[in-house]
């Protein structure tokens, strides 16, 4: 009796064992598709970044270390590969090259300051095998809005060492009609230029009659 008992109590754990091995979330492929590569603030950064450095760039985002930096020769085999298995599980934000040589320009991390992501603290690895391996690391603020020229001159300063020349925004000055001056007629109806004695006896007319107000006129545009 007590081996039927001890062999039903048995197969009630086997049951039980496979019951839970059978509702498990262990299946080797546990994965759905996400809605979107991006989050919507990666996709306007990236959009702005590409405003900003122009056609002759491309921007890469989340690019892992290992893939921008290489051991150094006379590494030992040990040192290498946890300098490897460190760089493997670091990612950067965004990489800037150059869009017909693919060559490396420089990175960019964006910052959470509000303590919302794990890069609000700068990672000394990361800034550590950068800087070994000279490649401009920018670390920009996440902030609502960004305009253009800020990330301009951000980017060009720490990749170039210098700001972009501003853009004019008007070819040239625009003078008014009532600001032109036409020259005076000769005796014999000439448009000629003044001389020198007539300029000094403008100069003396001008004196005499320096108590009447001068027409007020208006200032050139900017």
């Amino acid at each position: 009796m007590e081996l039927i008992l001890f062999a039903m109590i048995s197969l009630v754990v086997v049951v039980a064992l496979l019951a839970s091995r059978l509702n498990d979330n262990s299946f080797p492929f546990p994965f759905d598709r996400k809605s979107a590569i991006f989050t919507p603030a990666e996709k306007n950064f990236q959009n702005l970044v590409e405003q900003a450095m122009g056609p002759q760039y491309r921007i890469v985002n989340r690019v892992r270390l290992s893939d921008i930096v290489t051991i150094r020769n006379g590494v030992s085999s040990k040192a290498g590969q946890t300098a490897k298995a460190n760089a493997d599980n670091k990612y950067l934000d965004f990489v800037i090259c150059d869009r017909d040589t693919m060559k490396l320009l420089g990175t960019i991390d964006l910052v959470d300051t509000q303590g919302k992501g794990y890069k609000m603290k700068k990672d000394w690895f990361v800034s550590g095998a950068l800087e070994a391996a000279s490649i401009p690391h920018i670390r920009i603020k996440i902030k609502p809005n960004y305009s253009v020229d800020e990330i301009k001159s951000c980017i060009h300063n720490r990749l170039f060492g210098q700001a972009p020349a501003p853009i004019p925004k008007f070819k040239g000055r625009v003078i008014p009609a009532n600001m032109v001056k036409p020259r005076t007629k000769q005796a014999n109806g000439d448009v000629g230029v003044l001389t020198a004695a007539a300029v000094t006896n403008e100069l003396a007319a001008n004196k005499n009659t320096a108590n009447i107000p001068a027409p007020r006129v208006a200032a050139l545009p900017h």
